[in-house]
């Protein structure tokens, strides 16, 4: 069990950064109407969109927690990060923080998760728009958001272990 727990901080880094690509590049919302879909990518959700008219210019304004989420996500894959590398080069400077490290990453990743379901109402929200009934959540944010949180528990798994062994 403990090698297994020795590669648990590169599985939830590697499982953060498929989550991170499959919120860039999958659409966050799609719409449905009859055979007509209208989507809305996922890049337009984080940050926003401008479209240039021949009269006039629409704005997609982001949604605010899409964009939160995705901040956090790149927190908690940097933390990961240095908690990949660091050890790697034997650099003790942060060995005293590592735990709370540890958990700040879990803490981002987690929200990160849950921001990715929320995206819809908040987009919309943002637009001053009504939620529409055949708004939904594309399934690659849905994936994003499951992975997230996994990333999480696979980052968390090392200290459940050690304290529920300090328990017996």
């Amino acid at each position: 069990m403990k090698k297994a727990l020795k590669y648990s901080g590169i599985v939830a880094l590697l499982l953060a950064i498929v989550a991170f690509i499959l919120m860039m590049v999958t659409n966050a919302i799609i719409q449905t109407s009859g055979s007509l879909q209208v989507v809305t990518a996922g890049t337009t959700a984080i940050f926003g969109k401008t479209e240039h008219g021949a009269l006039v210019d629409v704005v997609y304004k982001p949604s605010v927690l899409a964009l939160i989420g995705w901040i956090l996500a790149l927190v908690g894959m940097l933390i990961l990060c240095l908690g990949v590398v660091l050890p790697l080069l034997k650099v003790k400077a942060l060995d005293k923080f590592a735990g709370l490290l540890n958990l700040i990453a879990v803490a981002c990743l987690v929200v990160a998760g849950v921001f990715c379901f929320l995206v819809v109402p908040t987009y919309f929200a943002a637009n001053d728009a009504d939620v529409p009934s055949n708004a939904a959540i594309g399934a690659g944010w849905v994936i994003a958001g499951i992975v997230y949180i996994l990333a999480g528990c696979c980052a968390i798994a090392p200290a459940v272990a050690d304290f529920l062994g300090k328990k017996k």
